[in-house]
């Protein structure tokens, strides 16, 4: 998988985390799956850098925001980039409670996480135009 079909992937699990969190239908699991399906882009994005500058991806999910600091030190990324390390730890430490349903999110919880992702995919994606 190149890291193009990463990025793309990383856009369209949050473009479907958007769509969730939109649906006109209240239900407890509603916000819960908008936040996993918000994980998994940030997932994809990191995997989308990592690739492209590293060439390979983490191997764990935990290991991915030390990856992605990583990418910082070979300065493959700009130093001021960094803050969106809290960004993949957070999704991380989130992702098997979305995954499994072992809590659930509030639509708070769930709108920060969304905004927070949509900003990582954001700076992922303008990387890799730069880079190109």
């Amino acid at each position: 998988m190149t890291y193009l079909d990463h990025l793309e992937q990383a856009k369209l699990w949050l473009s479907a985390a958007k769509h969730v969190f939109g649906l006109q239908v209240e239900t407890r699991n509603k916000y819960t799956v908008a936040s996993a399906l918000a994980v998994h882009a940030a997932i994809k994005a990191n995997d989308s850098l990592t690739t492209r500058f590293l060439g390979h991806v983490a191997k764990r999910h935990e290991d991915a925001p030390a990856l992605f600091l990583e990418l910082i030190k070979r300065n493959y990324l700009p130093s001021e980039e960094a803050r969106h390390r809290d960004t993949l730890a957070e999704a991380i430490r989130e992702k098997s409670a979305a995954d499994y349903h072992a809590e659930f999110f509030s639509k708070q919880d769930a709108e920060s996480l969304i905004r927070k992702v949509e900003k990582f995919v954001e700076m992922t994606e303008r990387h890799q135009k730069s880079s190109r």
